[in-house]
């Protein structure tokens, strides 16, 4: 045997605890790849789900992990360090370490969706995550 790991999109739950008190706004998150189900040592794989009419990821950041996001369906704003970056399906948006970033659904009628990965970490836990506060703060 290999060690390969497979599953269908249609089999993996939204990650739970994931809510607007933590930046996540009416988006649904599945972890599709990752330490806990697949055994991944260095890297998760994801799809983030984004309800129309203004669900976001509020601004935050990964110090233990580099992020990619492939925007699939929909349209919306990156944000990236300071600046809103428009963008839509067939985009690619790549964060450092560390980085400010989220990304906000512009569309009142259409869902978003995007792929997105961790380099680096295997888990939310190893990726570190710290929300921005609303002041702008950091």
């Amino acid at each position: 045997m290999g060690g390969s790991y497979r599953v269908r999109l249609d089999q993996v739950d939204p990650v739970a605890g994931l809510g607007p008190e933590d930046g996540w706004v009416g988006m649904t998150v599945q972890f599709l790849v990752d330490r806990a189900g697949a055994g991944s040592q260095h890297m998760v794989f994801g799809r983030a789900r984004f309800a129309p009419g203004g669900s976001e990821h509020q601004w935050h950041r990964h110090p233990g992990a580099e992020e990619f996001a492939l925007i699939v369906r929909g349209e919306g704003i990156v944000l990236d360090g300071d600046d809103e970056i428009p963008v839509t399906a067939g985009d690619v948006v790549f964060h450092p370490k560390g980085a400010w970033h989220g990304f906000r659904n512009t569309s009142a009628t259409e869902e978003a969706e995007m792929i997105w990965g961790w380099g680096g970490a295997a888990s939310k836990a190893e990726a570190g995550y710290e929300l921005r506060h609303p002041s702008g703060e950091r």
